[in-house]
Parts: structure tokens; C-alpha cells; sequence
């Protein structure tokens, strides 16, 4: 999970441009710091070091869901104190941190009816690399 160091927001809409994100030059969780995913909640778990940088990131904070830095999707963080909505994007959510756990979700606070988000949460490519590291639960 890279966090950007630059980016745009697509006009009117709570969602990345990806013609001008850029990634930082290291991730905030590495591949190592993933214990596990669960395909059907789209939550990780993940180990101490990296809940720990995870809980220090601010609302709106951008992200995107590598494999070997190829990017899979952007999203948002979305704190679950925001009183701002986010219905273009998958967004992260980290209000389970006190259990290593950090969920994905469409939306925020959640999926409008009728608004299109392209799911990418259990993108082929991406779970073919956690199977193959005995990561999916």
C-alpha cells in the first residue's frame, strides 16, 4: 500500500485522477507487514509495525493497492469521525486498528445508490499474489 506524494482529485467527485497520481518512493505497509486478507470482508490484517503508521494517517490521506508497484486502485482514507462523505472512491478504514485490521469499503459512509464505483477490492491479479503467499482467509 503506497500513500501519493502528488495527486488530483477528479472534478466534483471524491475520487483520485490517476493520470496524475504518484506514488511515494516506499510503501507505508509493505508486502511483509500484510498477515492476511480476507477476500470476503476486504479486510487486512496486518502486523504491529504497520498498524501503527496506518493509525497516523490523516482523512482524505490517497493510497493505492499495488502488486509488484503495479497499481491495482486508488482510494481514500476515511476517518470515522469525518463528517465529509466519499462516494467515488473505495476508501480505508482503519477504525479497527486496535485489532491490526484495516477494511476497504465503497464509499463513505457508504455506497449511494445509483453512484459507480469500479470494485477493485478482489481484483484478480491481486489475489492470485496474496494466494500465492497463503495470505486469503
Amino acid at each position: 500500500i503506497y500513500l501519493l506524494k502528488s495527486f488530483a482529485i477528479v472534478s466534483g467527485k471524491c475520487q483520485v485522477n490517476a493520470a496524475t497520481a504518484v506514488l511515494q518512493d516506499a510503501p507505508v505497509v509493505n508486502n511483509s507487514d500484510i498477515v492476511s486478507y480476507s477476500p470476503g470482508t476486504y479486510q487486512y490484517l496486518l502486523s504491529d509495525a504497520a498498524i501503527q503508521k496506518v493509525k497516523t494517517l490523516d482523512d482524505r490521506n490517497a493510497f493505492a493497492i499495488t502488486v509488484d508497484k503495479k497499481v491495482i486502485y486508488y482510494g481514500l482514507v476515511k476517518l470515522n469521525i469525518s463528517s465529509s462523505s466519499c462516494d467515488h472512491s473505495i476508501t480505508m478504514d482503519i477504525m479497527q486498528a486496535r485489532v491490526k485490521k484495516i477494511q476497504f469499503n465503497l464509499g463513505y459512509p457508504g455506497q449511494l445508490q445509483g453512484v459507480i464505483i469500479d470494485d477493485q477490492r478482489n481484483n484478480p491479479q491481486m489475489i492470485a499474489a496474496l494466494q500465492a503467499q497463503g495470505k486469503l482467509r
